[in-house]
């Protein structure tokens, strides 16, 4: 029996494109099934490519939604200030945006290198739910928030210790973070003055580094100790390493401290 060419190609295509969908099986089910079903984020991928759409709504879910990874968080922040909402901070993974009557918290999750997936939560300025609680020690009373919102970034020694002396603030840019005393180094944020001190040792795949943060506030000097944990994202293969390495960089630990430093109340007797 002789097969005509047009039946051959046919063959040819069907055997060329069953052994591309076992290659990508094979080397990336991890990926492609992270989520469980990945079709709604299959879809969601085809919607992206073949539309002009910059974010597209996930078809299992009332609040999540896939962007290009590349420039996902100014999609985001269009999207919702065309909803009314205007962003106020970000800590590791989580977005905070607010508007007149609520407070939302977008998170980010990583959906291969290319990819990424927000999901929306909506909380009432009324419900007592809010990620920040506060917290009295030693007549010293701060905000702080209760997580990070991060993945490969966890809290060791939290809630912050906070305390007060009467030296003269002075900070002396010095040293090195991976050796005896840290490094120091003067930080500005929101024209907010702060001396900061890192201590960083490795530790089972693991690094733990010491923050202290000093600054001036009502003729006192007050610092800030705690510790955090970060795992060595060369422990992964992608597309973990490549999600835990962005965490990394958009983490920024200024911006909580500073949120911190300012709903700081000293009580006098």
């Amino acid at each position: 029996m002789s097969f005509k060419p047009r039946s051959k190609s046919i063959i040819i295509i069907i055997i060329i494109s069953s052994f591309l969908l076992g290659f990508l099986f094979c080397n990336y089910s991890k990926v492609i099934f992270q989520e469980g079903n990945p079709w709604p984020e299959i879809k969601s991928i085809f919607q992206l490519t073949f539309s002009k759409s910059d974010i597209v709504k996930l078809s299992n879910s009332d609040n999540s939604y896939l962007t290009k990874s590349s420039n996902g968080a100014m999609i985001i922040d269009a999207f919702m200030e065309d909803k009314g909402y205007k962003f106020i901070d970000q800590m590791g993974s989580g977005y905070f945006y607010e508007s007149s009557n609520k407070d939302v918290v977008i998170t980010r999750r990583q959906y291969s290198r290319f990819y990424a997936i927000w999901t929306i939560s909506y909380n009432n300025k009324e419900e007592d739910n809010d990620l920040w609680t506060t917290i009295t020690d030693n007549n010293i009373s701060f905000k702080y928030p209760k997580e990070l919102l991060t993945k490969y970034i966890s809290l060791v020694n939290w809630p912050p210790q906070v305390k007060t002396t009467n030296n003269e603030f002075i900070c002396n840019p010095s040293g090195d973070e991976v050796r005896a005393g840290g490094r120091t180094e003067l930080r500005l944020v929101d024209n907010n003055k702060y001396c900061l001190t890192k201590e960083s040792e490795g530790a089972a795949g693991s690094t733990y580094t010491t923050y202290t943060y000093t600054f001036p506030k009502d003729n006192q000097t007050i610092i800030i100790n705690f510790v955090l944990r970060f795992v060595q994202c060369k422990n992964y293969d992608d597309p973990q390493m490549s999600e835990c390495e962005k965490e990394n960089l958009s983490f920024d630990i200024d911006s909580i401290i500073n949120r911190i430093a300012q709903s700081i109340i000293i009580k006098t007797n």
